[in-house]
């Protein structure tokens, strides 16, 4: 895959900030580029997901093994199994939830990816402050309830409305990345907007409200975004549901 490298250096937040442009420039005009990034999140999604597959296979083989004994590590059988698997679910997202869940979740999961930070941190905006800076660098760290405290002093920076809600995503608490995403909207005049309405037609889709986000990817689509495309084909998908 001869985009290999641009993708890796994208999902790991290595561009700076006129590469994360043009890369993000070339997924609009780029099918390759596009289908190349897709197909490479979706490999690491299966990886992920045989090692999950790995462990079920290997419980299923110690309880068939310690089925005529009764006893599983001192547990029934069944109980003990069950278990193993309800924790490997919880640890893991939860396999056989991915595998039946609605088309909404197909499609965000699917079609998100997670943001680099890597635009904040590497631009030298001076009207970046010093809390939104410590809150980007703990959001490239992973450590994003830090993140969110640290988004928290700089209220009003555009900024650290786009990554606060980026890690609520990352958090699992969408109501409140859909204020995060909307404010930066409201203000209108930012130059968040195309990310905004991208990820707040994410956070419906996730959160089951389809009206609501089909009315963002309506607005995507019909503009400029370089997320155009992308929400084109999303609206297909709910179209031939």
């Amino acid at each position: 895959m001869e985009n290999l490298r641009k993708i890796e250096q994208y999902l790991r937040g290595e561009l700076d900030e006129d590469d994360l442009w043009e890369f993000k420039k070339a997924l609009e005009t780029d099918p390759q580029l596009a289908n190349d990034l897709q197909a490479y999140s979706e490999l690491k999604r299966m990886m992920s997901q045989t090692k999950k597959i790995d462990m079920m296979e290997k419980l299923q083989k110690i309880h068939e093994s310690e089925q005529k004994k009764g006893k599983f590590f001192g547990l029934p059988v069944y109980s003990a199994v069950a278990a193993a698997l309800l924790l490997l679910a919880t640890v893991g997202g939860g396999i056989l939830f991915m595998q039946s869940g609605n088309q909404q979740q197909k499609l965000f999961d699917k079609y998100y990816t997670s943001e680099s930070g890597a635009f904040g941190l590497r631009s030298g905006n001076s009207t970046i402050d010093q809390p939104v800076m410590q809150g980007l660098q703990f959001y490239e760290l992973g450590d994003y309830t830090a993140a969110v405290n640290m988004f928290n002093l700089s209220t009003e920076n555009l900024m650290a409305k786009l990554y606060r809600g980026l890690s609520y995503i990352e958090l699992a608490k969408y109501d409140q990345a859909i204020i995060d995403f909307q404010a930066i909207i409201d203000h209108n005049d930012n130059l968040f907007v195309d990310q905004a309405h991208w990820y707040l037609a994410l956070s419906y889709l996730k959160t089951k409200q389809s009206e609501e986000a089909v009315e963002q990817l309506n607005t995507i689509s019909s503009g400029r975004s370089i997320y155009k495309t992308k929400a084109q084909k999303i609206l297909k998908e709910l179209e031939n549901k």
